[in-house]
């Protein structure tokens, strides 16, 4: 099997590929991100350059296309610049995956993007490409895949185009969801640096509305012995405890409240539940808070988690990874060659290697994939924090 990886990152196919037991390739590796192209030659013992995907043109011999195209301005996180041909947009750049593919003909063509992209606003640009690998003589078939399915505690929905050459198609079915068994306090450190903390001077900077609740010294308390509350206020960055509890709350109240644009104005968060740090100022956030899991990675340090004593703190960049199924193996690799802002990055763009996983047994085996992944992750996290 001989691989091209186009919009390369830190090589989420490849490991699938490897897990697999596929014998595998990489025939080239495309990727403009010299940091990224630090961690991929780490990662797989290789010394690929970055390179500009406008200006590849080889001519070599491929069975697999694994294309992540930019993603950014079809995202609702952007712009909504969108991806259209000859826009000049990251997102267009979609369209030099087409070229290549109708220089080369491969087998299979995968295409990652954001759910966004089918949205009213932009699925011209997926109808416009699905029409093209047509007319190229391609077969495609596409699902939106969550990685809370296939083993991963991040809700982290993206669409997976298949596309396969008509002479070879035998038809596709995508991989079945699986249970969830892992949680995200599963895939925590246990001894974690202060600075993933939230500091004590933030703590005294964010008391304010809480709900629908309206502050008042008399309503509220100092009270180390019980769990204390998570209060925003406009103008502060980021949430943290406050120093006080609501009276209305019986004692054993053994949870935080995280302000969310809900009726209610809040959500609970408990021990292991994942918190986003991000848009702290924005009055219509919602889903700040995710049980068990953790929201969709970004290529910002904007996640955290409930401790078991109910302070917050950040994911580490090793957590980010395992996130994305990659292992510490690979991740000390990486790291060894990357600060903690690349690798943070790295995670938040790649692609969820179980997911890949899936796709890639079914694809491969023309067989539909009944069996649980290969959760290699868990017996890494096992002796780290055994």
């Amino acid at each position: 099997m001989k691989l091209l990886e186009l919009f390369g990152g830190i090589g989420a196919c490849s490991k699938a590929l490897e897990r697999l037991g596929i014998d595998y390739e990489i025939a080239d590796y495309v990727e403009i991100d010299k940091y990224a192209v630090m961690s991929y030659n780490a990662i797989h013992n290789t010394n690929f350059k970055p390179q500009d995907i406008r200006e590849w043109d080889k001519d070599i011999d491929v069975d697999l296309i694994m294309h992540g195209s930019p993603c950014q301005d079809f995202s609702v996180a952007g712009k909504g610049a969108g991806g259209d041909e000859g826009s000049g947009t990251r997102s267009s750049l979609m369209y030099e995956t087409i070229r290549i593919v109708n220089k080369l003909k491969p087998k299979y063509v995968i295409w990652e993007n954001v759910k966004n992209l089918l949205s009213k606003k932009h699925k011209h640009n997926f109808d416009k490409y699905v029409i093209t690998m047509n007319n190229l003589g391609y077969n495609s078939y596409y699902q939106v895949l969550n990685a809370k399915d296939y083993g991963i505690p991040q809700n982290r929905e993206r669409v997976f185009t298949i596309s396969i050459r008509q002479d070879v198609d035998m038809g596709y079915t995508f991989p079945k969801k699986q249970e969830l068994k892992l949680k995200l306090k599963d895939i925590l450190e246990n001894n974690v640096d202060d600075k993933y903390y939230i500091s004590d001077k933030m703590k005294k900077t964010l008391l304010a509305d809480s709900g629908n609740w309206k502050i008042s010294e008399k309503k509220y308390e100092i009270n180390r012995e019980i769990t204390r509350t998570i209060n925003t206020r406009e103008g502060c960055y980021r949430p943290d405890m406050s120093e006080y509890i609501c009276n209305e709350l019986p004692n054993n109240y053994n949870l935080l409240l995280i302000k969310n644009n809900t009726k209610k104005g809040y959500l609970e968060a408990k021990e292991g539940y994942g918190i986003d740090l991000g848009h702290i100022n924005s009055n219509t956030h919602r889903g700040r808070v995710q049980k068990d899991m953790i929201q969709t990675l970004s290529a910002q340090n904007d996640k955290g988690t409930v401790l078991s004593d109910l302070r917050i703190r950040k994911l580490t960049p090793k957590e980010c990874w395992r996130l994305m199924g990659f292992n510490d193996e690979d991740f000390e690799k990486a790291s060894g060659v990357n600060s903690n802002t690349q690798l943070y990055k790295q995670a938040g763009n790649s692609i969820v290697v179980n997911v890949l996983e899936g796709i890639l047994k079914n694809l491969l085996n023309k067989s539909s994939f009944e069996g649980q992944i290969n959760f290699d992750i868990l017996e890494k996290i096992g002796e780290v924090n055994g």
